[in-house]
């Protein structure tokens, strides 16, 4: 009988995740985000976690090669549907990957507290977020299909 092994590691790995809530529509606060986070996001297709489902949710996307970071910034609500009913607070999701540093992380969470309309930002915990390994696999397959690679 042959022994099947099985490769030990953290799927999240790499990931940060924030949530924000704020009450403006996608447009706008991703104007803000852009002007106090220092990034430079640009509306792709949008998203959604199940091909079933008709409701769609604005995605947007920054690459910094430089520090070789990618910044996905997803909204949470649309109308009444919610894309991830754990996170039901939030509006929007700043799922980034790459090398985030603890220093980097305050800088940012400090810059986007600042911005206008902002209500609150919290970072929030991947390993124990329900459907955080469905969110993450369906935003890379999401940016395969935009061509970001």
């Amino acid at each position: 009988m042959t022994k099947k092994r099985y490769l030990e590691g953290n799927f999240f790995e790499g990931y940060s995740l924030l949530g924000i809530i704020c009450g403006l529509p996608d447009f706008r606060a991703t104007h803000f985000i852009n002007q106090y986070a220092s990034v430079d996001f640009k509306k792709k297709e949008n998203f959604s976690l199940s091909q079933e489902t008709k409701v769609t949710f604005s995605w947007y996307f920054f690459r910094n090669e430089e520090l070789r970071r990618d910044y996905y910034l997803i909204q949470n609500k649309n109308n009444t549907e919610i894309l991830l009913p754990a996170l039901h607070n939030f509006d929007y999701l700043l799922l980034m990957y790459g090398n985030i540093s603890a220093q980097y992380m305050g800088k940012l969470l400090a810059a986007l507290r600042k911005m206008p309309y902002v209500t609150a930002v919290f970072e929030q915990d991947l390993n124990t977020l329900k459907n955080g390994d469905l969110l993450i696999e369906k935003n890379e397959l999401h940016a395969l299909k935009q061509g970001i690679q």
